[in-house]
């Protein structure tokens, strides 16, 4: 149960408070224990600005955001890591439906089917379905030949 308390209005405020009282204030919003002042700061400053805000914030995202603070260049990377890697010029083929279409690989994130550019292959791809679909799976690149090394 949540106890009613003064929250501090900024994450200086907060950083800058003694142990006892960041570990009341850790009490009073999470229920299991961590070890280390820095390892608080984050996730209390969250919860703080969600209560301040009257809103909720489950506590897996405030893990999930915790280590993606950790090191953000790696979590970019890692949310837009492409698995296949094609190079420019590259003509991919698929025949659906009876009918043959062929996409061009312009750059990393342009492809030109029937003169157009896209952003990416499931834009293509559900330009020729005229439905949801993955566009690397609809040209048959989600296969471990096609990984990125």
């Amino acid at each position: 149960m949540r106890r009613k308390c003064y929250l501090p209005k900024s994450f200086e405020e907060l950083r800058d408070m003694p142990n006892k009282k960041l570990q009341f204030y850790w009490e009073s919003f999470y229920t299991y224990p961590v070890k280390g002042r820095k390892a608080k700061l984050r996730p209390l400053w969250y919860a703080i600005q969600c209560e301040l805000g009257r809103c909720r914030l489950p506590e897996k995202y405030i893990t999930r955001l915790d280590r993606y603070a950790s090191d953000p260049e790696k979590y970019i990377e890692h949310a837009h890591k492409k698995r296949y890697a094609l190079a420019i010029g590259t003509i991919l083929t698929k025949i659906y439906k009876g009918r043959t279409y062929q996409v061009t690989v312009k750059s990393e994130n342009k492809y030109e089917y029937e003169g157009e550019i896209y952003p990416n292959l499931t834009a293509v791809a559900e330009r020729i379905v005229r439905a949801h679909v993955s566009g690397p799976k609809f040209f048959g690149l989600t296969g471990k030949k096609y990984a990125k090394d």
